[in-house]
């Protein structure tokens, strides 16, 4: 694996870390909650929280589309996609989490790459080929 690969691997691994601790700091804010698809339905069907809001926890929350985009006090901006009920990011993602940080700028192709590499690893599970992918949290 050459320096640029490990790059992107690095970055994969970072975004996927981050996503774990403000997942689990936004969601320790709403026990009731287990994850997206509860935060979906209670923004969308029973309409018990806002479209965007921020945690008890700190963790700000803005339900789109198909997801979330979650953002920690300190910037860091986190963006999954419901698929196939899973939480679940791409290369793209994980591109949009890296933009304004030190170091090289990685293509989305590359973060694609590498989170197939994962995958083939283990460490990711890929949900759709080369397009989403998930934690195994």
């Amino acid at each position: 694996m050459d320096e640029r690969e490990q790059l992107a691997v690095d970055a994969v691994r970072s975004f996927v870390a981050a996503f774990k601790r403000i997942h689990e700091r936004l969601f320790a804010a709403f026990p009731e909650l287990t994850g997206l698809p509860d935060l979906l339905t209670a923004v969308r069907s029973t309409r018990v929280l806002p479209r965007e809001g921020r945690s008890s926890t700190g963790i700000d929350y803005s339900v789109h589309g198909a997801g979330c985009r979650m953002t920690d006090e300190q910037g860091t901006v986190v963006d999954v996609d419901l698929v196939d009920g899973v939480e679940a990011f791409d290369g793209w993602r994980v591109h949009v989490f890296l933009e304004g940080r030190e170091g090289e700028s990685l293509s989305v192709e590359e973060l694609h790459t590498a989170c197939s590499r994962l995958a083939s690893w283990a460490e990711l599970r890929e949900l759709q080929p080369h397009r989403w992918y998930a934690p195994w949290w």
